[in-house]
């Protein structure tokens, strides 16, 4: 049997990821096995076990590996100033839902987040995937911190509240979105999405508006 190099022992590694995302997408990870992987995947069991010596091992290093949303965003040709805060704020969030939209490994990793996966005690829990790769409860924190100091927002929005309302808009789209595609189209609608949603933080609110 000849022995496999390093570099081609880590190609198959990766492989295996790659398969178990669409295979969990596909099946639900209950209902995949080891075995349904390594099929897809084209290698035995033994390799397979070689590289994971369970399901939870292999769900844990494919989420270990994927970078936050937010570091994937291009960076800006040039220093934010602060009035372009909330301008840069509406960019982080329409290349998120774009690139969920557009882009077929991310689709499915929200597929299995949000539809496809019940946590056991041994895989890496919910919340800490979602900290890992999406929302950035302290970076928006201070970014509308710093809208608030330079008058971008009324003085009296209550911070925690805006955080809660935008992860709970933003999550309820994608989560809608990926039950039932075909109702609208998430890539072409992100910006009108974003907008309508941005637009409730500049809302007055009724005491300061009487």
């Amino acid at each position: 049997m000849v022995r496999k190099t390093k570099e081609e022992a880590l190609r198959t590694r990766q492989l295996l990821i790659d398969v178990a995302i669409q295979q969990f997408a596909l099946r639900g990870v209950a209902n995949t096995t080891l075995t349904d992987i390594a099929d897809a995947a084209g290698v035995t069991r033994g390799a397979i076990y070689w590289h994971f010596s369970s399901k939870s091992q292999l769900f844990n290093e494919m989420w270990q590996q994927q970078l936050p949303l937010r570091e994937l965003l291009p960076p800006p040709a040039s220093q934010i100033s602060a009035s372009d805060l909330l301008h840069h704020l509406r960019e982080k969030f329409i290349f998120g839902l774009q690139y969920i939209a557009e882009d077929p490994r991310q689709h499915d990793l929200m597929q299995i987040l949000y539809h496809k996966c019940e946590f056991a005690c041994d895989m890496m829990s919910e919340q800490d995937i979602r900290q890992k790769i999406g929302f950035s409860y302290p970076t928006i924190r201070e970014i509308l911190a710093e809208c608030i100091r330079n008058r971008l927002l009324p003085a009296e929005t209550n911070i925690e509240l805006t955080l809660i309302i935008l992860h709970g808009s933003f999550s309820g789209i994608i989560k809608n979105w990926l039950m039932a595609p075909q109702r609208f189209d998430l890539y072409q609608q992100a910006p009108l999405l974003v907008d309508n949603i941005m637009s409730m933080l500049c809302v007055p609110s009724r005491r300061t508006a009487s």
